[in-house]
């Protein structure tokens, strides 16, 4: 893989870049310790209690790993920073807010997010800068991981993320799924919720994927198995697809697309750009498909949802699989 910025970034052997919400408040009111959920990365603001509420200010910490100075300066680096990003592509919003470090060595401050100027859910992540070359403010790193703060919500818990309905692809009731009919099943991810229709036409799939394992037969277990992991397969490709289809690029820096399809990329870009930071390897996709170089990234695509789909023991935990919150490391 090529190196995507003309200078040295943060790369994987110098550590993980995280961040945390530590804590939030409303207006005057401290946010209940359970609208901020730390294994899902999601913040409930809604669910304080009161409707007109004004301001949300979230205290963040953000841990960067520590480069030698004389490494830095090795790198062309100098005056490294660190920040917080907020996106909701609802509202078209975005802003970037600075933060102070402390005598432990992270960064921390407090975001705002005003509700006036928000709908629905927005994106949180952190980034690190630095003067390169004598340019100010230039991306040298990203958070590796990406919260998700809900205007609306009053629980701080991940909704379905993937739909499974059994239909009749020949039906009358879903003429969208005619081109489909002799599939097994078709994949609609271009929405909020991604959903797998199961074709119910075709004896025996639907059947078979929602069996449980006991009691089954050899051939039926094996061919059970060889359907999921299909399934798995086709999945995690269309999923990819649509994600890196949300990924836009905001004075020059290529944005992640928030939700699910964050997940989906942060799951896959590691098998897909194995060699590359997770900002640059958006970078790298951003770059491939504007520039139409799709042929290798379909091939690494492939490979990377073979991997993800092996990895699953059964259907439902492939779907959980997807699902997660948490990106591959």
């Amino acid at each position: 893989m090529k190196q995507l910025v003309p200078y040295p970034t943060l790369r994987r052997s110098d550590g993980l870049t995280t961040i945390e919400v530590r804590e939030g408040r409303v207006d005057e009111d401290a946010l209940p310790l359970e609208l901020v959920n730390r294994q899902e990365r999601r913040v409930a603001v809604h669910g304080v209690g009161y409707a007109d509420w004004s301001t949300a200010r979230l205290a963040v910490r953000m841990r960067v790993p520590a480069v030698a100075d004389a490494d830095a300066e090795g790198r062309g680096w100098r005056d490294v920073r660190a920040a917080v990003t907020i996106a909701n592509r609802t509202s078209n919003v975005r802003s970037v807010t600075p933060l102070r470090q402390d005598a432990s060595g992270d960064w921390i401050g407090e975001v705002r997010v005003d509700r006036d100027e928000h709908l629905g859910r927005l994106q949180l992540t952190g980034i690190v800068t630095a003067t390169v070359d004598g340019v100010p403010g230039r991306l040298i790193g990203s958070a590796e991981d990406t919260w998700t703060v809900d205007v609306d919500a009053r629980t701080a818990h991940r909704e379905q993320d993937i739909r499974m309905t059994e239909v009749d692809f020949g039906s009358d009731e879903h003429p969208h799924l005619h081109d489909f009919r002799h599939n097994e099943w078709a994949i609609d991810a271009n929405g909020a919720v991604p959903t797998v229709y199961v074709n119910t036409a075709l004896e025996g799939v639907a059947r078979l994927l929602g069996a449980p394992t006991r009691g089954m037969s050899p051939a039926e277990s094996a061919l059970q198995k060889a359907l999921a992991a299909k399934l798995g397969t086709d999945l995690w490709v269309t999923l990819f697809h649509s994600a890196a289809d949300e990924v836009f690029a905001e004075d020059g820096e290529p944005q992640w697309p928030g939700g699910w399809r964050d997940n989906v990329l942060k799951r896959m870009l590691p098998d897909v750009c194995p060699d590359l930071s997770p900002s640059d390897a958006l970078r790298e996709l951003l770059s491939r498909r504007v520039g139409g170089a799709g042929r290798d990234l379909h091939m690494r695509v492939l490979h990377a949802a073979g991997r993800q789909s092996r990895s699953a023991r059964s259907l439902g935990e492939a779907l959980r699989d997807i699902t997660k919150g948490s990106a591959k490391q």
